[in-house]
């Protein structure tokens, strides 16, 4: 009977050594390529689509930022940041304008095959949250966000991250949780 049972535990061990859920396994590391980070397919529109419908966009697929292309060639940029201080609350009429006159144009980029850390260096030193990703033509085929990093370090450092006690460096927090 016990045999039986270790036999079933190592079977058990076995099959989680192998399995693909575990968190270390499906980490990043800086030289790791973008290709390895779970991307959202990036919101791709052109320089005379309205603010209308570039809010609308941005707001059904929860992304933050689209990217504005000319002739299949990526030409700008338009992050939430972007709208919130050029055309919120000036009375702009939505329908009218449009995202080629409030973009960010010839946007900083890389490319699938470009290390995370080219990213995370992008957005330290020239203060982006969002990079456009080009293919050899130029063309959009994503974004990385500082989101998107952090995520998916934090999922890497999975166990490390859940288990740390709520703000520990803090005083006044020596109460139970809920408490």
């Amino acid at each position: 009977m016990q045999e039986d049972q270790f036999d079933d535990e190592l079977a058990r061990m076995d099959e989680l050594e192998q399995s693909e859920s575990h968190g270390i396994n499906e980490g990043i590391t800086l030289d790791a390529p973008l290709s390895s980070l779970k991307l959202p397919q990036p919101i791709v529109v052109s320089s005379g689509t309205s603010i209308k419908e570039a809010v609308m966009k941005l707001q059904e697929k929860s992304l933050g930022c689209l990217l504005v292309e000319d002739k299949n060639k990526l030409i700008g940029i338009m992050t939430e940041r972007d709208i919130l201080l050029k055309i919120t609350g000036k009375g702009l009429d939505f329908d009218k304008e449009i995202v080629g006159d409030f973009m960010s144009g010839d946007p900083e980029y890389l490319k699938m095959e470009d290390a995370v850390a080219y990213a995370l260096n992008i957005m330290v030193f020239s203060g982006f949250r969002h990079v456009p990703i080009v293919d050899d033509n130029k063309k959009s085929v994503g974004v990385v966000s500082l989101v998107d990093i952090v995520q998916q370090v934090a999922y890497t450092l999975s166990d490390e991250v859940l288990n740390l006690p709520p703000l520990p460096q803090r005083e006044g927090f020596d109460r139970p949780e809920g408490g």
